[in-house]
């Protein structure tokens, strides 16, 4: 019995030396730098303005394609645009294979405040966007929707 009791406390020795000598050769944890740290939130800045960038060029392709669009139709607009930023927010989840589905929430989030407010940037920079799409399209967007407001499919929900 002696020596059970002796063979157990030798085993509870080398198990505790053991320990001690692993916590000792662990290394020490990764300290990240600066700028890979923000790095994760500065993707979601990236996936939201890539939602806004998929609006902006779709609306482009549109006009380049179709040209204004006829007043009972505005509303097919937003789906369309709101349609290839999906198509966008798929391109990034099949990029990402799935992992970090947030950046595709952002990128969508991105493409719905855009959607539905991209006509108050006409609004407050319209010199900007007669360069990019001309003077008709602009008088066209000031002619259908008001400054600070929501444009919902055709329907327009001022602020205040």
């Amino acid at each position: 019995m002696d020596t059970k009791s002796n063979s157990f406390e030798d085993r509870v020795a080398r198990i505790k030396k053991r320990s001690a000598e692993n916590t000792h050769k662990s290394p020490m944890p990764r300290t990240e730098s600066i700028w890979q740290r923000l790095g994760y939130p500065a993707a979601f800045l990236g996936a939201f303005l890539l939602g806004v960038f998929a609006v902006f060029l779709s609306r482009l392709i549109q006009y380049q394609s179709v040209g204004i669009p006829v007043p009972g139709k505005v509303g097919t607009q937003d789906f369309v645009s709101l349609g290839l930023a999906g198509g966008a927010c798929i391109m990034v989840m099949l990029f990402l294979k799935g992992k970090l589905r947030e950046f595709a929430g952002a990128l969508t989030v991105g493409a719905l405040v855009t959607t539905f407010s991209y006509h108050n940037f006409v609004w407050k920079y319209p010199v900007f966007f007669e360069l990019v799409y001309g003077e008709d399209w602009v008088e066209f967007v000031k002619d259908t929707t008001e400054p600070s407001s929501l444009n919902l499919f055709g329907t327009i929900l001022p602020f205040g």
